[in-house]
Formats: C-alpha cells, sequence, structure tokens
C-alpha cells in the first residue's frame, strides 16, 4: 500500500469517526445524564461486570438493562457476551497481509 493510499484511508477513518460522534452525540446527551452512568458508559469494554458494579453501585441486572438500552440506541455494540463502544478503535500495524489498519470495536 503506497503512502498516498495509507493517507486516504486514515482520512476516511477520521471522518467516518466524526460522523459516529456526531450521530452519538444526542443519544449520549440524553441518556448520560448522572455521574455515575457516565462512569459506567466510560469503563464499559474495559473493566469486568464485577468491578463496574462496585464503582457506580449499581447491580448486576441494572448494568445489564442499561446496556441493552444504549445498545438499542447505538451507543454499545454487542461483541460476543461483551459490549464495545462503536467508535472506539484498535490500531493493528504490521499484521502479515494485512498493511496497517484500524478495526473499530
Amino acid at each position: 500500500m503506497s503512502a498516498e493510499e495509507l493517507a486516504t484511508l486514515r482520512n476516511i477513518e477520521a471522518l467516518l469517526r466524526s460522523l459516529i460522534k456526531i450521530s452519538l452525540s444526542e443519544p449520549m446527551s440524553r441518556l448520560l445524564t448522572e455521574d455515575s452512568l457516565r462512569t459506567l458508559y466510560a469503563d464499559t469494554g474495559r473493566l469486568k461486570r464485577e468491578e463496574l458494579q462496585r464503582r457506580t453501585g449499581f447491580s448486576a441486572g441494572k448494568i445489564s438493562g442499561l446496556w441493552a438500552e444504549w445498545e438499542e440506541a447505538g451507543l454499545l455494540v454487542k461483541m460476543g457476551k461483551s459490549y464495545k463502544k462503536p467508535f472506539e478503535s484498535k490500531r493493528l500495524s504490521n499484521t502479515p497481509g494485512r498493511g496497517v489498519v484500524s478495526v473499530l470495536e
């Protein structure tokens, strides 16, 4: 992949990230109204449910219900048994046969 093609792909990724963030800003401001909700959302995908329960004081059932609500609003994506934020990325570089790519979680 040439440097120009790579630069173009990075620009496309940046534009897509901007569009995703813009489309999620209204649901986020509507659904994340309390500090404990913002904490839960910020740590979702990084911490286990037990740690999230400890940090927020929410029950496992409440967390599951919030995750389902947030998934429906587009704030989370269910991947297997866990939830991830759609606009966080993991940059993969030097992957054999794939060059440099970014994978949205």
